[in-house]
């Protein structure tokens, strides 16, 4: 029985973090937007103010995009699920002190302590 809550709290654990590694501007923008501007772009009435304004937009918003993933390093990533377990068994083996046992020797014995 606790062997399947242990299996059960890992694999809701790799969920969350295959969730939270979807967060990356590189895994929301591709090749796909950079056609549909292209698209736009030909289909766009030269003449129509509102329809310039929206392709402006959409060329600044695929600038931006291209720019954050052009600096974007996953490697850096918080939220990956590696990141993720590391820091998990770093938190438990920090609770534990790291294996070793706790010194005491540094706290001052006083008479009203005793």
């Amino acid at each position: 029985k606790k062997a399947q809550r242990e299996r059960e709290r890992k694999r809701r654990r790799q969920e969350r973090g295959a969730a939270m590694a979807g967060k990356f501007v590189g895994n929301n923008f591709g090749q796909d937007d950079v056609d549909k501007l292209a698209e736009f772009e030909d289909k766009v009435d030269k003449n129509d103010k509102e329809q310039m304004s929206l392709l402006e937009e959409m060329r600044r918003h695929v600038k931006k995009l291209e720019d954050l993933r052009k600096h974007e390093d996953p490697r850096l990533s918080f939220s990956t699920p590696e990141f993720r377990e590391a820091q998990r068994i770093f938190t438990d083996n920090f609770k534990k002190n790291f294996g070793k046992p706790v010194e005491w020797a540094f706290v001052k014995k006083h008479a009203w302590s005793k």
